[in-house]
């Protein structure tokens, strides 16, 4: 992983409200981890297999959207804390 990827993920994982413990969190990691070649659980791939098939594009496009997603309520509680200074 690149540090721009780290230090985006950083900011998430700092400001995420309820990072540790968000499903979707873990879905986008699982999803992060099966692209990567990483360890994955035999469950957890033959989820993939149910929810994406074989397409890698509709995988990356599903842990784009969650990026996106994290990275909107991050920056959400970010601000609402400055505000709040």
């Amino acid at each position: 992983m690149d540090n721009k990827y780290s230090d985006l993920w950083s900011f998430i994982a700092t400001n995420l409200p309820n990072y540790s413990s968000r499903d979707d969190v873990l879905r986008s990691d699982i999803l992060f981890r099966f692209l990567n070649n990483e360890d994955v659980d035999e469950s957890d791939k033959q989820w993939i297999k149910q929810e994406f098939g074989n397409d890698i594009n509709l995988i990356k496009q599903e842990c784009f959207r969650f990026d996106l997603k994290f990275l909107s309520e991050s920056l959400e509680s970010y601000y609402s804390r400055l505000a709040q200074i």
